[in-house]
């Protein structure tokens, strides 16, 4: 029988290596295709809650809002699969049915015309996605350490997601650019619901898992790994470090806004810059590939702050079809490095034993965060800059910038990204 957990190096490590990296491809195509913030269904579903059901950006956010819960409470997800095997499994039965219920809420949306109902179907597809999430991110965590290679697979998690997301907005643009506001959201939960039956076809073969069951001693192990997280103080300087960089006043709804107000852009070429950034973000992914073997994780992180905040600034210039695709082409290069960056820093310092919970928790942190920031952008853009965009810009890149001054706290010293943490390199 093959060993399932390979020693680092040579050529076994290599193949599993390969094969595991196919499988994230995978699962973040259909997270990037499915998504409901930024998925194929993303700017129909935006269209249909302007142009039908009214809604202001604001309202529309708040209505939106609850799709966070899942993402937020993504630890309960990985608790329940790092300490509950079903039918055997801890990890390849739980993607089979997340996945089943994304794709059976998808095809459900297909008949939908009420807030209502609609906003129950958008849940169910959430609650999918993010545990899918979840899962899919305890195997990359655990695979990770064990080949030294959280950056990579990171990295690669993230660039399918993108790749998967020019498509999502290339499709979403052209389905409200050529059909009415209602065709274009029941189309896109109809071509959206076949992506997680792929990761259900494709689970059972690629996640190499040796078989669990619930025991007494095994439960006492993932007790005590579980308090370990707890007691841990790295993963809460970690935590607050998540937080504050993610949190920034978004201008991104309010962008939507501006755009089809304002600047009057089409909606199929409000679909394109989805796709423009989502190029970006895939240049971006290679561009880290190359500087994750050249700097410091602390460097990347202090760069991709300081860019990142550029880039949201020079949204100032903002004026025209032309400044719009090289801002959005910019700005899917910047926000990817950091976000590459920060998720690599949360794979590293999860504790052995609840890599599921452990990242899950520190992933809902930066999820709620990101939540939090759209709907404090929102209300700052319709109540206290009346729908001027703007200020909002100014602000929310002043907010990027403070997490400069949170960088040092986490102690990284020369560390190199996916590098495995040494005890004296942990943050005090």
């Amino acid at each position: 029988m093959k060993n399932p957990n390979p020693p680092p190096g040579g050529p076994s490590s290599d193949a599993h290596i390969k094969k595991f990296v196919f499988f994230l491809a995978l699962v973040y195509i259909a997270e990037g295709l499915c998504q409901a913030g930024v998925g194929l269904i993303h700017q129909p579903l935006s269209f249909y809650l302007k142009s039908v059901l009214g809604m202001s950006a604001d309202r529309a956010t708040e209505y939106l809002t609850v799709l966070a819960i899942p993402w937020v409470i993504k630890p309960v997800f990985g608790l329940i699969s790092d300490f509950l095997p079903l039918f055997g499994y801890r990890r390849k039965t739980y993607l089979f049915l997340t996945n089943a219920l994304a794709a059976g809420a998808y095809l459900w949306i297909t008949g939908l015309t009420g807030p209502d109902e609609i906003i129950v179907a958008m849940m169910l597809t959430s609650i999918g996605m993010a545990a899918s999430s979840t899962i899919c991110g305890a195997l990359m965590v655990e695979n990770g350490k064990r080949f030294e290679a959280s950056g990579t697979f990171v990295n690669h998690q993230w660039m399918w997601y993108f790749i998967a997301n020019i498509v999502a907005s290339i499709g979403g643009g052209w389905l409200c650019g050529h059909l009415d506001p209602t065709s274009a959201f029941h189309t896109a939960g109809l071509l959206v619901a076949v992506a997680p039956v792929g990761v259900m076809a494709t689970c059972c073969f690629f996640v190499v898992e040796e078989k669990a069951r619930i025991n007494v001693p095994e439960l006492k192990k993932s007790s005590v790994a579980l308090l370990k997280t707890f007691n841990t103080r790295v993963i809460w300087v970690v935590g607050a470090f998540l937080f504050f960089f993610n949190f920034n006043p978004s201008f991104g709804t309010p962008l939507f806004y501006h755009m089809t107000d304002d600047l009057h852009f089409s909606q199929e070429f409000i679909g394109s810059l989805g796709a423009i950034g989502a190029v970006g973000s895939v240049l971006g992914s290679f561009l880290y590939m190359w500087l994750q073997k050249r700097m410091t994780l602390r460097s990347l992180l202090n760069l991709s702050i300081v860019i990142g905040a550029l880039s949201q600034l020079s949204f100032y210039f903002l004026d025209s079809q032309v400044s719009a695709v090289i801002l959005n082409l910019v700005g899917g290069v910047t926000s990817t490095l950091a976000l590459v960056s920060s998720l690599t820093l949360a794979a590293d310092y999860c504790p052995d034993g609840s890599e599921g919970f452990s990242y899950a928790l520190l992933m809902s942190i930066s999820n709620f965060a990101g939540q939090l920031s759209m709907n404090v952008g929102a209300k700052m853009y319709e109540h206290v800059f009346h729908q001027h965009i703007n200020p909002l810009i100014f602000t929310s890149a002043g907010f990027t910038l403070f997490a400069l001054l949170l960088v040092p706290m986490l102690r990284l010293g020369n560390k190199m990204p996916g590098e495995k943490v040494k005890k004296d390199d942990k943050p005090e």
